[in-house]
């Protein structure tokens, strides 16, 4: 009989393996190239059997070799997800290592991980908060938390004026993370983490539930559910307990679920704009189904403390997560630094960070800017015609990727700036791999980016 901490495992696993899968159907077109395709074949190999760690484990090393392969053109969520899944091979092999064995209980290997994940979901919520707390954020006319929810509106009955959207995105985004990390009020964490996520995977300007969907699997590391216990002992607003129901009224019940939920997926399919996307009305079976899961399985005290840092080996990948969240104010990369919509802006010795000013980088990557005056590439020029500047480091790397496009710019650079005949020189890949720009405003304020 698996333990309750089996069942855990297995409960994240599951989650786990859904979150690939959202992530996939977000991608466009998809099927995707062969690593794509394997994760996905992956992803179903693990919703098959949970309960098996090495399918965890393939499942983790081709995602990991997949960002690898697409670095650095991936999204924030996704390199994170590669994070936890450097995570999730690190336990295994140390405890494969330790026991000399490859055959890892599944109970031991969550142990291993979960409190490590649960720390790179704080250190994930603390930059998404810090990053927002710029001018451009703050500022109605400007702000992203404004921009998404100008969109959303036309799926909400309600509208919320000025700075308020502003406010709560901050709040909630911050009393996520500190109700986690107080036993008494994590449930409160986990069920408002679930129910923000769950509504921000319904933004019509991008597809957010592949986000959310990760989210949802990390934030059931912190809950602690009485799965060995089955459904809640005493019955639910005086109905009987299912294994009380007779065979006929079964039956009636099981027919009225299919028909509400064909009802509740019509009903969806109205709400959104395209008539044709199943994928949000399944989001919302998703997050409903989970939600309820959450609220009425029984709950337990902690077995364990939440985090767990020892051997101080397992830090390293929190780590490495803190160092790409600080990137920008490093003089680093823009892009996938966990600033995903801030309206952040560190580059050309400015910054609008209300804490971090831009002079406290060691780095010059972001000092050197070039705007665009004409050029043969339609990404390029788009970005002449809408006054957007990039880093001389990104044009560098784009004009490597394709040799021929002709460039006119003027430059805006800082001391120390690399001569123009290195435009044409070529990025040693590393270098490329771990570094990503995004544009720049040229003046006034920093527009909502990704």
């Amino acid at each position: 009989m698996p333990t309750s901490e089996q069942k855990t495992y297995s409960t994240f696993c599951v989650l786990w393996g859904l979150a690939t899968l959202f992530h996939l159907v977000a991608q466009d077109p998809w099927p995707a190239p062969l690593l794509s395709t394997l994760l996905a074949a992956a992803a179903l190999y693990l919703l098959h059997r949970p309960a098996a760690p090495p399918r965890l484990v393939l499942l983790a090393a081709l995602q990991v070799c997949e960002s690898w392969t697409t670095a650095p053109f991936i999204s924030n969520y996704w390199l994170f997800t590669g994070l936890v899944n450097l995570t999730l091979l690190q336990a295994y092999a140390r405890l494969a290592w330790a026991g000399r064995t490859f055959a890892v209980e599944p109970g031991a290997l969550y142990r291993a991980f979960a409190p490590i994940v649960r720390l790179e979901l704080i250190i994930l919520y603390f930059f998404a908060v810090f990053h927002k707390l710029n001018a451009d954020f703050l500022d109605p006319q400007t702000s992203c938390a404004v921009h998404f929810y100008a969109a959303q509106l036309q799926s909400l009955p309600f509208a919320l004026a000025g700075a308020v959207p502003i406010c709560l995105t901050l709040a909630v985004e911050t009393a996520i993370p500190l109700l986690l990390c107080w036993p008494p009020t994590r449930n409160a964490g986990i069920l408002l983490g679930l129910l923000f996520h769950a509504a921000v995977g319904f933004n019509p300007l991008s597809e957010f539930y592949n986000f959310s969907s990760m989210v949802f699997a990390l934030l059931f590391l912190f809950a602690s559910l009485r799965l060995d216990a089955g459904w809640p002992a005493r019955p639910l607003w005086g109905l009987p307990r299912w294994e009380s129901v007779p065979f006929p009224g079964k039956s009636a019940l099981a027919v009225g679920a299919a028909v509400g939920a064909l009802g509740l997926l019509v009903a969806l399919n109205d709400l959104f704009a395209a008539p044709a996307e199943l994928v949000l009305p399944l989001w919302g079976l998703y997050c409903a189904g989970l939600i309820l899961l959450f609220v009425l399985l029984p709950k337990a005290p902690p077995a364990r403390p939440a985090f767990s840092f020892r051997p101080w080996s397992v830090l390293l990948v929190p780590l490495l997560a803190g160092l790409n969240g600080c990137s920008p104010y490093l003089g680093l990369k823009t892009e996938t630094a966990f600033a995903m919509y801030s309206n952040l802006r560190t580059e050309g010795g400015q910054s609008n960070h209300l804490l971090v000013p831009a002079g406290v980088q060691p780095f010059g990557f972001q000092r050197d800017l070039l705007q665009i005056k004409a050029s043969s590439s339609g990404f390029l020029a788009s970005l002449g015609r809408r006054k957007l500047m990039l880093p001389f480091f990104e044009v560098r790397a784009l004009l490597q990727q394709h040799p021929n496009t002709s460039l006119t710019y003027e430059r805006y650079a800082g001391s120390s700036t690399p001569p123009s005949t290195q435009l044409r020189q070529p990025i040693p890949w590393p270098l490329r791999k771990l570094l990503y720009f995004r544009p720049v405003a040229h003046t006034g304020r920093q527009p909502c980016f990704h």
